[in-house]
């Protein structure tokens, strides 16, 4: 027996050209069991496949390279289908002639069992979304890396080996403004040994702007140096901060849009509320003949009326501007005949074109239908002529026509006025802007063509401008083509009565309204009216009370009373006999479309919306008396003024 046969462990010689040419009897047990001879074979056929490889791309290369290699791992086919495990320590012997590679063989059963287990361990951790981590810090607060898994290099562009030595390199990716919180958080935590859980900003791993979040969540152990040894795992959460960040601005959003509805809709409560008294009053006094008025108070009075008005048409153009942002703007898409629709337009116009001695012409030869809402089509048009006749010379004209093209209808607005140039169009449709026409006397907002355009669109269709200097402009509105007129629709007042008020007898209308002004005012616009008699409550227990004594032809309900709301109370007077199918109608200042969608599913036949209407209340009163307790054929409208 020679002395390496002695050794507890393989010896190999293997010349450069691959042939086995000394081996001892350990490596004689580990290469082929103890049979069949090891010498003279060639080094590849001791190896299992995967080992070949790693003998000539690996191991060849670095003993070339370094001259040895210490703890290789291999696997040696040991015959009969078994595999010896062999940690390897190589040497290239120069100084043996010929020159042979040195190969020392220890049997590694137990610990290539342990490293199968670490190495599975090892690719589960570093399989592991984000970075988990051996965190140690000594008494005097420095810390350092023992382990951390591929994640560090995925989550902060390191390697762990980098911060082995010291956590400052990773610290230095961390937001300024969170590293002091991030170390208070940890050291809460370790005195008594509970969770270190916190959240921070560090640079995005691929660039970019903004900063990536961080989540870690480790838990402690106290050594008995008064070091800290943390286990845990870092996470990037930054879609999931983002995500809750989105929905915290979506909230905030919506809090401030509800926040805004609600203002606007106080708002235009309170302004409508005087406005209804200021507005109504005027007209009654101007158009009363009897007054002892002479021309300039009569004058004096339409001023009056005028400015209120003005005032209104603000407070509505400021409600559709949200609306049309909130995207809460209703329509209804019908076939609207143009010629009757731009006629009625024109007579709402007409008095300010006298004034300002503008002529108003409308070409009647073509009679066409578009699909669009007519009321917001109305309101679209009232607007666009009323600019025309605004912003037109004096003794200027406004043409409107009407084509088709293609599908489509063309509304033409063109005016003989001054004309914009390029710098003027590129400003037209900016809220309040009014292109330095505040300079003049001409009144106006600047809302009027931000609320037209968004209007025509949500219609289907696009407005168009067409103006230079000196030329005038030309607005055209675009919708689709209708189908062509039947039998024009019936007016949303209801039929006319045509007999005197007298033939209808008494009608008793109940009014429940704790102003005191608005109740003066609506008793002044039914003085013309001798047949109906009109009864006050000022709260709902009152008109409870009230109409079981004397059953009323008509209700006429504030929304905000002292004791209830309009729709409580309705349903509760509808609980009276008889007053299930009594007419009724809101009188209030509040203007919004849900406040009148509200009434409506409430069961409420009309909605009048203060500033009333002097003529339409009187025509609504008449028609909803005309047929008592006839409430089916009533409609639910707005009436804004």
């Amino acid at each position: 027996m020679s002395e390496a046969d002695r050794f507890p462990f393989g010896l190999l010689s293997v010349a450069l050209d691959g042939t086995v040419v000394e081996a001892n009897r350990q490596a004689q047990v580990l290469a082929g069991g103890g049979e069949a001879p090891v010498v003279g074979l060639r080094i590849d056929q001791l190896l299992t496949g995967g080992s070949r490889l790693l003998y000539h791309t690996y191991l060849l290369p670095l003993l070339q390279l370094h001259g040895q290699v210490q703890e290789f791992a291999m696997s040696l086919a040991a015959g009969g289908g078994r595999v010896s495990e062999v940690l390897v320590f190589a040497s290239l012997m120069r100084d043996r002639e010929p020159a042979v590679i040195q190969l020392s063989l220890f049997p590694t059963r137990e610990r290539a069992r342990i490293e199968r287990e670490l190495l599975r361990v090892q690719r589960v951790a570093d399989a592991v979304p984000g970075m988990l981590f051996e965190y140690a810090v000594d008494a005097e607060g420095r810390g350092q890396f023992p382990y951390a898994s591929a994640g560090a290099f995925e989550l902060y562009g390191l390697r762990p080996e980098q911060l082995a030595q010291s956590d400052e390199p990773l610290l230095a990716l961390v937001h300024p403004d969170d590293r002091a919180a991030l170390a208070q958080t940890r050291r809460q935590a370790s005195p008594r040994e509970n969770a270190w859980s916190g959240t921070y900003r560090a640079r995005r791993r691929h660039g970019g702007e903004g900063w990536a979040w961080h989540a870690v969540r480790a838990m402690p152990r106290v050594q008995a140096d008064g070091s800290v040894v943390w286990h845990g795992v870092v996470t990037d959460i930054t879609r999931q901060r983002e995500m809750e960040l989105a929905d915290e601005a979506r909230k905030a959003a919506e809090q401030a849009s509800r926040a805004k509805t609600e203002f606007l809709a106080r708002m235009s409560h309170e302004l409508r509320t005087p406005l209804n008294g200021m507005i109504g009053f005027a007209h009654l006094l101007a158009g009363d003949a009897g007054a002892a008025l002479d021309d300039e108070q009569r004058r004096r009075l339409g001023i009056i009326e005028s400015c209120g008005q003005r005032l209104v048409t603000l407070v509505d153009e400021v409600l559709d501007i949200s609306r049309i942002e909130a995207g809460r703007v209703e329509l209804q898409a019908v076939d609207v005949p143009l010629l009757p629709l731009l006629g009625e337009v024109l007579q709402v116009v007409e008095p300010m074109a006298r004034v300002r001695g503008v002529a108003l012409e409308l070409d009647t030869s073509t009679p066409l239908v578009a699909r669009a809402d007519a009321d917001r089509l109305a309101q679209v048009m009232t607007n666009l002529l009323s600019n025309a006749v605004k912003y037109n010379r004096p003794q200027g004209r406004v043409d409107v026509s009407v084509q088709a093209l293609n599908g489509e209808v063309r509304i033409e607005v063109r005016d003989t006025g001054l004309g914009m140039n390029e710098t003027q169009l590129s400003q037209l449709f900016q809220p309040f802007n009014r292109l330095g026409a505040e300079r003049t006397r001409t009144e106006g907002t600047g809302l009027g063509l931000v609320i037209t355009r968004n209007l025509v669109e949500l219609m289907g269709g696009r407005l168009q401008v067409d103006s230079e200097p000196g030329r005038g402009t030309v607005m055209s509105v675009v919708l689709p083509q209708g189908a062509p007129a039947g039998v024009a629709a019936e007016s949303d007042a209801g039929p006319a009565i045509e007999s005197g008020a007298e033939s209808l007898g008494p009608r008793h209308v109940l009014y429940v309204e704790d102003n005191a002004v608005n109740v003066m005012l609506l008793e002044a616009m039914l003085e013309s009216m001798p047949q109906v008699v009109l009864h006050v409550a000022e709260d709902g227990a009152s008109a409870l009370a009230a109409a079981q004594a004397e059953r009323p032809d008509l209700l006429l309900l504030d929304m905000n009373l002292p004791d209830t709301d309009g729709c409580t109370l309705l349903a509760r007077l509808r609980g009276i006999e008889g007053m299930a199918t009594v007419p009724a109608v809101v009188v209030s200042a509040d203007a919004m479309p849900h406040q009148v969608e509200q009434a409506r599913r409430a069961g409420f036949h009309s909605y009048w919306t203060k500033p009333l209407d002097v003529e339409r209340v009187r025509r609504d009163v008449q028609r909803l008396l005309a047929a008592p307790g006839a409430g089916g054929d009533a409609d639910t409208t707005v009436s804004a003024r």
